[in-house]
């Protein structure tokens, strides 16, 4: 198969014994945004959501991706000065998933488990960017267990750069089942789905760094630093309805909500951000969140951790850390 762009509609899987190339056959082409990637390469049903644009491979372990962040979006850039974390995050779940279904075999359909998403921005890098911004995301992956031409499970690792700077780097492992053995995974919660109806009281968005009330994911509780996950029917977070359980992008963009809300009145604009995700999140019972300042690692940043506990059970711990406000 050619090293050029893959576009919409083109693409095959790769046999196994594809794999292997000459030196020659891997020589690298630039990676140039702009071709339509097909929504179920990345788990999005609306075209505006998709940031990935193309890709290519280098070589066996190695692969270039093209991504464009979009200068105005509802959700994913609700302060314009500045990409939220919550999109670098999404591109990099969107790369993983593109490669997995175009490059390792993985069939659409498939269910993919993340077990962790860790990244890092450049912060003087990201509050120059203006959008839309062109992107090329270099890919590396290990810890790669194939079955029959399939990916069963790897990490990958991914430096996102814009105009030739780096502008952040991260990694994901995930985990990838077929629909049989997904189905004896979740048993009898497979059908569960979100229940329809009024949705509890929201903290204001001002506290959690929120467009809009629609945009917040927490209820309040007696207690500043304790909140209850809502998800409004329709949120963008969410990605499809049709989930039976709350998604991992959800649960990201609470863990976000919260440090801000933990942190106000004062700003909290975190460069980094950590999560692990230790079981699914599931419909019809309540989801606690709790956040709380941290020692950090390094001076003048403040960190916060914040979980999220369902049923007595960890449900995912994330760490976010961000550059102390300048005198």
């Amino acid at each position: 198969m050619s090293e050029a762009l893959h576009v919409s509609g083109t693409v095959q899987h790769r046999a196994p014994q594809q794999m292997h190339r000459t030196r020659s056959q891997r020589a690298a082409s630039p990676a140039l945004p702009g071709a339509q990637v097909r929504r179920e390469f990345v788990h999005r049903p609306l075209v505006d959501d998709i940031l990935v644009t193309g890709w290519r491979r280098v070589d066996d372990l190695h692969f270039s991706v093209a991504a464009q962040w979009p200068q105005e979006h509802g959700y994913f850039t609700p302060d314009h000065s500045r990409p939220p974390l919550i999109l670098t995050g999404e591109t990099i779940r969107q790369a993983g998933l593109l490669l997995s279904h175009t490059e390792l075999g993985v069939p659409v359909g498939h269910h993919f488990i993340l077990g962790d998403l860790t990244f890092t921005t450049d912060a003087q890098h990201l509050e120059t960017a203006s959008g839309p911004t062109p992107l090329t995301i270099d890919v590396t992956c290990s810890k790669i267990r194939m079955r029959a031409g399939t990916l069963i499970s790897g990490r990958f690792d991914m430096t996102i750069r814009g105009a030739g700077r780096i502008v952040a780097t991260g990694h994901s492992h995930v985990t990838v089942t077929s629909p049989a053995v997904y189905g004896r995974i979740r048993g009898e919660r497979l059908t569960a789905r979100r229940a329809l109806g009024p949705l509890p009281t929201s903290v204001p968005p001002r506290l959690t760094g929120s467009a809009t009330e629609r945009d917040v994911l927490l209820s309040p509780t007696d207690r500043p630093d304790r909140w209850l996950l809502r998800v409004a029917t329709g949120h963008a977070a969410v990605v499809n309805p049709a989930n039976d359980h709350v998604p991992g992008m959800v649960l990201l963009d609470a863990a976000q909500q919260a440090a801000h809300a933990l942190t106000a009145p004062g700003p909290f604009v975190p460069y980094s951000f950590g999560t692990e995700f230790h079981r699914y999140a599931e419909h019809g019972t309540p989801c606690v969140i709790e956040a709380r300042q941290v020692p950090s690692a390094l001076p003048c940043t403040t960190t916060v951790q914040v979980t999220g506990v369902q049923d007595g059970e960890s449900v995912f711990v994330s760490t976010l850390t961000a550059l102390d406000a300048r005198d």
